[in-house]
C-alpha cells in the first residue's frame, strides 16, 4: 500500500510543491510561513471551486469554457435582481438563488449535447459567447459595489488569522466550501455508479455504452455539477472582492484547465482525481507567489503557467507511452 503511494501523480506533485517551496525560501526566507500558505490557498480559493467542477468534463472526455459565464450570468443577475427587490440580508439567499441558475444552465448544456449530439467543446465555445453577452446586452455592464448590508464585512470572516510579511493572514471561512465540495466530488466519482460511468466514458465511450452505462443521465449529471461549482466559486469571488462584474472571470477558463490537467486529469478523458486537481491548483498558486517573492513582473504569470502546462503534458504523454 505504502509502495502504490510513493508511485501516485499526486505523491510526484506534492514532492513538486515542496520542492519549489523549498527553493522560492532559501532565495526569500520570507515565503516560509503559514501566512504565506494561507494567502495561497484564499486567492485561490475560487480557482478550485472552479476546477472541481470542470474535472468530471475533463474526465468524461471534453473540453468546457463555459462555466466562467454561467459564473458571470448568475451571480450578476441575482445580485441585480436582489437589490432592485431591496434586500439587505445575508449571503445564504445569494447561494440559493445562484445555484438554481447555475444548475439550471448546466442542466441546458447536458441536454443540449444529449439530445443533439453535440460537441462539448463546440457548444461551450458557444455557450460562453451567449451568455456573456446576453448579461451585457440583457442585465448591466458596469461593476456594482452596492452590496447589501448582509454581505458587507463577509469578505473578513476568518477561521484562522497568522502574522505574516504583510501584517494580517488568514483562512477564510469560504475555505470550508472547498472541503466539502472537494470530499463529496471524491465519493460521487469513486464511490457511485455514475461516477464510475464518467470514468468508464472518458476511457471508451463505445465500450462503455454497450456495457450499459446511460450517456445521458451521464451528462445531465457532470453538466450540472459543473454549473453549481461555478456558481459557487462566482458567487465567493464577488463577496471577497465585495463587487459583482458582469465580466466576472472572463478568460480565466484557460487557467482553470491548465490546473486540472496539471493535476493528474487526462485531456484524453478515463483520468483524474480531486486531490490532485487540488494540488494542481495550488502549484499555480505557489508559481504566481513565486513571482511576488522572486521580485519578477506578475505579467510573466501566464507564460509561466502556459509552459508548466506543456511540461506537463508532455509528462503524461510519456507516462502512457511508458505504462503500455
Amino acid at each position: 500500500m505504502k509502495g502504490k503511494l510513493f508511485r501516485t501523480y499526486e505523491f510526484f506533485l506534492v514532492l513538486l510543491l515542496t520542492a519549489i517551496a523549498v527553493a522560492i525560501g532559501l532565495i526569500n526566507p520570507a515565503f516560509f510561513s503559514v501566512g504565506t500558505l494561507f494567502d495561497i490557498i484564499r486567492i485561490q480559493t475560487i480557482f478550485i471551486l472552479l476546477a472541481f467542477g470542470l474535472l468530471p468534463v475533463v474526465i468524461l472526455g471534453g473540453v468546457d469554457i463555459s462555466f466562467v459565464a454561467i459564473a458571470a450570468l448568475s451571480t450578476y443577475s441575482v445580485h441585480v435582481i436582489l437589490i432592485k427587490l431591496g434586500y439587505q440580508g445575508g449571503i445564504l439567499l445569494y447561494y440559493l438563488l445562484v445555484i438554481a441558475i447555475s444548475l439550471s444552465l448546466g442542466f441546458l448544456i447536458g441536454w443540449l449535447i444529449s439530445k443533439f449530439k453535440l460537441g462539448i467543446f463546440d457548444l461551450s465555445l458557444g455557450m460562453n459567447t451567449m451568455l456573456y453577452g446576453f448579461v451585457l446586452f440583457f442585465v448591466g455592464s458596469l461593476g456594482r459595489f452596492d452590496m447589501p448590508a448582509g454581505l458587507v464585512g463577509w469578505n473578513q470572516k476568518w477561521l484562522v488569522t497568522v502574522d505574516s510579511v504583510v501584517g494580517k493572514s488568514g483562512l477564510h471561512i469560504s475555505f470550508l466550501s472547498i472541503f466539502v465540495a472537494g470530499v463529496a466530488l471524491h465519493v460521487f466519482l469513486r464511490y457511485t455508479t455514475l461516477g464510475r460511468a464518467i470514468f468508464a466514458i472518458g476511457s471508451d465511450k463505445s465500450v462503455a455504452i454497450r456495457t450499459g452505462f446511460n450517456l445521458k443521465r451521464v451528462y445531465l449529471t457532470v453538466f450540472p455539477i459543473m454549473g453549481v461549482m461555478a456558481g459557487i466559486a462566482g458567487l465567493t469571488q464577488c463577496a471577497l472582492a465585495a463587487v459583482f462584474s458582469p465580466v466576472l472571470l472572463m478568460g480565466k477558463n484557460m487557467q482553470v484547465l491548465a490546473a486540472v490537467i496539471m493535476g493528474g486529469a487526462s485531456i484524453r478523458g478515463g483520468k483524474g482525481s480531486v486531490f490532485g486537481t487540488f494540488l494542481g491548483v495550488l502549484l499555480i498558486g505557489v508559481i504566481s507567489q513565486a513571482l511576488v517573492y522572486l521580485r519578477i513582473p506578475t505579467a510573466w504569470m501566464d507564460a509561466f503557467v502556459g509552459v508548466t502546462f506543456i511540461a506537463f503534458a508532455v509528462y503524461q504523454t510519456l507516462e502512457t507511452r511508458t505504462s503500455k
